[in-house]
């Protein structure tokens, strides 16, 4: 009998996205690496890095953020992007083809502002294809076989579908909210917080897609998380701890269906 495969599914969510490092951790120690791993912004970023060295990426990963944290409370351009990810995360030259494990990302198509999933043959030069999951609005767009592409996180910032359409039957997705900071009481009924409840009706419909499909949906979340600010340049370290804290928590599940026949 064939063994069940499964995914890591890594979302969007800059500063946040050092969560992702305590995940990769926590995934590490207990002996888990995934058959497949979809990105979307930072999360394809970290993906790739973790494709192409395995738990070896963290101190590349770790270094580049702190890097960043160093320039100030602000998201990288284009070009500091480009350095960071071919020169801090070693990735120049590499291909979707030569990465250790399988890894999909997922960018927006413009002008029609549809998901396009990157990876699959013929797939474009990696760090092309994780420059456009990333590119931010109201930065260049990346061209990609002559369309222009922003940021994956337009269309959906937890791409599990893209698993579960290849095969993946566990999905261990790690959320990290959309744009702003998790509020409370009357805050969250601010206007600016329509993007939001917008964003996690989005990824609550592609989670409830992928159940209906047949897949075991595993969350390593925290609230804390989505607590700090997507510029929290200054909470590297609190971030990655409550991913690790996150994943830790469901990585005993994750064994329980891995051995189940």
């Amino acid at each position: 009998m064939s063994r069940t495969r499964w995914a890591l599914i890594l979302g969007g969510g800059a500063a946040r996205g050092a969560a992702h490092l305590g995940v990769l951790a926590a995934l590490g120690e207990a002996g888990l690496t995934p058959d497949l791993v979809v990105g979307v912004s930072i999360g394809a970023i970290v993906g790739a890095a973790y494709c192409q060295a395995g738990p070896a990426a963290l101190p590349r990963l770790r270094a580049a953020a702190r890097t960043l944290a160093l320039e100030g409370r602000r998201l990288p351009g284009a070009a500091r992007r480009r350095v960071l990810v071919e020169e801090g995360l070693g990735l120049r030259g590499a291909t979707f083809a030569g990465l250790r494990v399988p890894l999909r990302v997922t960018a927006t198509a413009l002008p029609t502002f549809r998901r396009t999933i990157l990876g699959d043959p013929p797939a474009p030069s990696l760090v092309e294809a994780v420059l456009a999951s990333s590119a931010l609005p109201l930065q260049r767009p990346v061209p990609l076989g002559g369309t222009p592409h922003y940021d994956g996180g337009l269309t959906g910032n937890l791409p599990a579908r893209v698993a579960a359409e290849r095969g993946c039957r566990i999905l261990l997705c790690v959320p990290l909210g959309v744009v702003f900071r998790r509020e409370t009481g009357w805050r969250r009924l601010l206007p600016w917080k329509a993007v939001d409840a917008v964003g996690w009706a989005m990824m609550r419909r592609e989670l409830r897609a992928c159940r209906a499909a047949g897949a075991i949906i595993l969350e390593a979340y925290s609230p804390a998380i989505e607590e700090e600010s997507v510029l929290g340049f200054d909470s590297l370290d609190k971030l990655e701890e409550e991913g690790y804290k996150a994943a830790s928590r469901v990585v005993p599940s994750l064994r329980t269906l891995l051995a189940a026949p």
